[in-house]
């Protein structure tokens, strides 16, 4: 009798843990969690020379996967082209350091995980003295191409003038910088951080802009059961630290993430 109780306990808990793990694969709203990103801007996204993808957003992406009881997968897409390939159904959201604004919202739905401040980045010891947009005037700028900082800088180029070149990524933006073929370099104080700390003594932030942008991971308007397992996981998130680890992983500050 022994025996047979043993048994049967040890099938019901077998049942259990198969019914749990089904229950969690169930409960997602999707089988993967595709993402597109484009990796050139560090330290949110970039490639080793292996060609993986790395950093904040990719660790996030499978944390919040983990969560759901599922596995990410990036999937490598210009970054103009990113919100295009969401309504393509190419991936299932868009998560790549992009900013929640007006015009996104009303061709997706978007769930805030970080704030973040945009910066005017030159070389060190500010060669050009730019210490305020407006000094930009007579000056080479550059940017990354089909971002809201470059549509920005092409609205005060028409007010202010000056040379405004654009890059496929933002590493190549700042790239011009450190060569001389631009004074500054529209960007954001997370890449800022990482480009300051991988060319030391090279480069400084020579203007802060005092509004606070967010960052957003974009899903299908259609697909609401994604969107609220998303907020939810997000949320889940930076309540048990897990951002805020990530974060401080990437030097981070811990505070944009809570």
């Amino acid at each position: 009798m022994k025996r047979l109780t043993t048994v049967l306990v040890l099938l019901a808990l077998s049942l259990g843990i198969a019914g749990g793990v089904g229950a969690a694969h169930r409960a997602a709203p999707i089988s993967t969690l595709t993402f597109c990103t484009d990796p050139t801007f560090p330290p949110m996204e970039l490639t080793k020379s292996s060609g993986a993808i790395f950093g904040f957003d990719v660790d996030m992406a499978d944390a919040i996967a983990k969560r759901m009881g599922i596995s990410a997968k990036a999937v490598k897409t210009a970054f103009p082209g990113l919100i295009p390939a969401l309504g393509a159904k190419k991936c299932e959201t868009v998560i790549s350091g992009i900013f929640v604004t007006p015009d996104r919202l009303k061709q997706a739905g978007a769930v805030t995980y970080m704030h973040s401040h945009r910066v005017l980045l030159v070389k060190a010891g500010n060669p050009k003295h730019i210490n305020v947009p407006n000094d930009l005037k007579g000056h080479n700028v550059a940017v990354q191409a089909g971002t809201k900082y470059e549509q920005y800088l092409k609205s005060l180029k028409s007010k202010l003038g000056f040379n405004l070149a654009s890059y496929p990524g933002d590493t190549d933006a700042v790239a011009q910088v450190l060569i001389g073929r631009s004074d500054a370099v529209l960007t954001q104080d997370t890449s800022a951080a990482y480009q300051i700390g991988q060319h030391p003594g090279k480069l400084m932030i020579a203007y802060l802009f005092p509004e606070q942008d967010a960052f957003g991971i974009y899903y299908r308007k259609s697909d609401t059961a994604l969107g609220g397992a998303l907020r939810q996981a997000v949320s889940a998130l930076k309540k048990n630290g897990t951002l805020a680890k990530i974060a401080a992983k990437y030097k981070l500050p811990t505070a944009d993430v809570k």
